[in-house]
């Protein structure tokens, strides 16, 4: 069994200090350490997207890097 109040918690210590990519890569780390059924805890912990947590899941596989200060891809916004 996935512990939910346990992510829950680790998500309310840093979500302040967390730009919009370092959410997504957290709530997929958590994903993964948690196995099966971890996106759909970590949703649910979190209030983070399920689409967004599928990206941050698809970064940490793909390695990807950005500029430093940069949170999204150029011209992404």
């Amino acid at each position: 069994m996935i512990d939910e109040s346990a992510i829950r918690l680790r998500f309310e210590a840093l979500c302040d200090v967390l730009d919009e990519r370092g959410r997504r890569r957290f709530a997929a780390a958590e994903a993964l350490a948690a196995g099966r059924g971890g996106v759909t805890a970590v949703m649910r912990a979190t209030g983070i997207a399920r689409s967004a947590i599928g990206r941050g899941l698809a970064e940490l596989r793909a390695g990807e890097e950005f500029a430093v200060g940069r949170v999204r891809r150029p011209g992404g916004g």
